[in-house]
């Protein structure tokens, strides 16, 4: 297995990942850099000659129609797919993921899921701390079929920012969860947000939600699809 593989396996859900080719690894002081990227997909072009530069603290955060390429951004940045051309630097140190699902494992309690990717003697008192983070002090020994919607993603956020990760990818985190709980979204986007400007993440964060995408980004992408074109606003606040 790659160092990178070695790194996602290490942070990202729990089952079986089949990783391809990781990108370059590695960007300088906790920066990623990606540099004339473009990407292919069933002979369309979703993404043509793209460059950007994330230091940490810094959140970018993607937008554009669907299909035109974010999710496959995010996969190619985590080594989750080789299938483009340009080059990707990572910085060092772990890479997390949040996904659209928070994908536990329905029999470990709260504490174990966020435990499961941590491979440090401290692994149950740092499960504990984020886990009081994100305010779920009192489900720590609860089960997944316990907790609602909202409940289920916060544990995944607090198994992904456990992992105290250098680079933090984020895909469409809230799409899942109903759409009446708008204030509690809000609210859950915020901490999400407030976490990573804290603990200076370097963040991708993917969303087709333009509320969410201006309030959480320090810079924008936008994403036009076939035949690959793009938009940076690298000072939009």
């Amino acid at each position: 297995m790659s160092l990178l593989s070695a790194r996602m396996a290490a942070t990202l859900a729990p089952g079986p990942m089949h990783l391809t080719f990781p990108p370059t690894a590695s960007a300088q002081a906790g920066t990623l850099k990606v540099t004339g990227l473009s990407v292919s997909r069933r002979d369309l072009r979703l993404v043509n000659d793209l460059s950007f530069e994330v230091t940490p603290g810094q959140v970018l955060g993607v937008s554009g129609p669907s299909g035109c390429g974010k999710t496959t951004l995010l996969r190619c940045i985590s080594g989750l797919s080789s299938h483009y051309s340009g080059t990707i630097s990572l910085p060092e140190g772990p890479i997390a993921m949040v996904f659209q699902e928070a994908r536990l494992l329905p029999w470990r309690s709260v504490r174990s899921n966020v435990m499961l990717p941590l491979r440090t003697a401290d692994a149950f008192f740092r499960a504990e701390e984020w886990l009081e983070r994100l305010h779920l002090a009192d489900a720590m020994d609860l089960y997944p079929a316990q907790l609602s919607g909202g409940m289920r993603q916060r544990v995944a956020i607090a198994r992904a920012l456990a992992t105290e990760p250098t680079l933090l990818l984020v895909d469409e985190p809230f799409s899942a969860l109903d759409a009446p709980l708008a204030r509690d979204l809000r609210d859950l986007r915020d901490m999400l947000a407030e976490l990573i400007s804290d603990k200076q993440f370097t963040t991708v964060w993917v969303s087709h939600d333009m509320e969410e995408i201006n309030a959480v980004s320090t810079q924008r992408l936008h994403l036009d699809g076939p035949p690959g074109s793009w938009t940076l606003n690298p000072h939009p606040r």
